[in-house]
């Protein structure tokens, strides 16, 4: 059963020593200015920031065909929102999710930024390519979606590795790609402050999604089958695809905690923070695998936004359109169904994914025991105090900001 986000906050003591890989990245940082004229003071800054959030690359899929789901004006005003907002926070580090076409819209990204003055370097992993042969020659021209970190300068950036976390046969790079199922990826980077010399590790991952709302709606078709509205048997098939789903990513977790776990053990850096669009919720079996390894949720340690949720089709106008769509995976699922139960399951699922929940997370493994010396202080990003205004995306973007000086949060 998945938990709310406020029985979450009951964990704040148990994770105490959370916020010290951000005190020690604090350590490791400094204010940005160009690097061929920076000049090493060792000095730390008083305040670091850390950003994950799910750009929506914006396309349609449909079978093996992808198209635009939105007018190239639409994407170019939606973009825009998003520098703007990314400019007024200007967050570190910033992991960014469904960033297409790569590696084009990565340079994108830099280049508007420093329209606002700021200089950031990325690195970045395509997922979603299709059948791509060469730059101009590719079954789905528009599709070669993926993962980007940026680092605000002074800070080093280095990409360690793609680690592929499921997918089966195929893989994604920037010009070239085989793609026979969905890919999910983990970019791993090294951040290096040239200030102090120290350096950490950023996972940035956007897991499988399949059918949303798993624990939710799975407890709803029990609720169905006690009061004898639906026969087991009629919905084992929905239950498989749930449970499915669920799995793949409990693997996709597994394989992220030994990355994590790996970095840790190497001894040269201060920490690892791991963060993206999840696609689980607080309470979820998958997010329990995280606790027990040692990863320690943001929030749970955090002052700040409460309980806003980072996915609301309730709020978002853009996450409101997504939540109407029916995943493959459940109308194969009833399809053996009369039409009568399969548009009460359909209509439950879409109540379900209605509704406001929290997906996108940061999580930090610390490399020191000790205790937390500053304070943190977590907010929802991209969201607007003008109801009228669309957002930037259908995600609310999480931002950490880690405080030396314990009073100011």
């Amino acid at each position: 059963m998945v938990s709310t986000r406020s029985k979450s906050m009951k964990r704040r003591q148990a994770a105490g020593t959370a916020t010290l890989l951000l005190c020690c990245l604090l350590a490791a940082c400094a204010p940005s200015v160009r690097e061929s004229t920076h000049v090493p003071t060792g000095e730390p800054m008083q305040q670091i920031r850390v950003l994950t959030y799910n750009t929506l690359h914006g396309l349609e899929a449909s079978g093996m065909t992808v198209r635009p789901g939105e007018s190239k004006e639409a994407r170019q005003a939606r973009l825009e929102r998003q520098f703007r907002q990314l400019a007024v926070v200007q967050a570190d580090v910033i992991l960014l999710q469904e960033v297409n076409p790569l590696p084009d819209m990565a340079e994108t990204y830099v280049a508007a930024l420093e329209r606002f003055g700021l200089q950031y370097i990325e690195v970045h992993q395509v997922e979603a390519c299709g059948l791509r042969i060469t730059p101009g020659l590719a079954v789905v021209p528009g599709l070669n979606s993926g993962l980007v970190i940026l680092a605000k300068s002074p800070l080093r950036l280095r990409k360690v590795k793609a680690l592929k976390l499921s997918g089966g046969v195929g893989a994604c790079h920037d010009f070239m790609g085989l793609q026979v199922n969905e890919l999910r990826y983990a970019l791993v980077a090294e951040i290096n402050n040239p200030d102090t010399g120290k350096n950490g590790f950023v996972i940035n991952t956007h897991l499988h999604s399949g059918l949303e709302r798993d624990a939710f709606f799975l407890q709803k078709i029990a609720e169905a089958e006690d009061r004898g509205a639906s026969r087991p048997d009629d919905l084992r098939n929905v239950v498989a695809a749930f449970e499915q789903g669920q799995q793949r990513r409990l693997d996709e977790v597994r394989k992220l905690i030994e990355e994590a776990l790996r970095l840790q053990a190497e001894g040269t850096s201060l920490g690892v923070i791991l963060g993206g669009d999840l696609n689980f919720e607080p309470g979820s079996p998958e997010y329990q695998e995280l606790e027990r390894a040692g990863l320690r949720d943001t929030y749970t340690n955090a002052t700040g936004s409460g309980n806003a949720p980072s996915y609301d089709p309730q709020q978002n106008v853009l996450a409101g359109k997504g939540a109407q769509d029916v995943p493959a995976a459940l109308s194969k699922a009833v399809a053996h169904l009369p039409e009568r139960d399969r548009e009460k399951i359909v209509d439950a699922y879409r109540k379900g994914v209605s509704q406001p929940r929290t997906i996108d997370f940061l999580f930090l493994l610390s490399a020191s025991p000790e205790a937390r010396t500053g304070c943190m202080r977590q907010e929802s990003f991209g969201r607007s105090a003008t109801v009228a205004l669309e957002p930037g995306s259908d995600h609310y973007g999480v931002l950490v900001t880690y405080f030396a000086d314990g009073s100011k949060c």
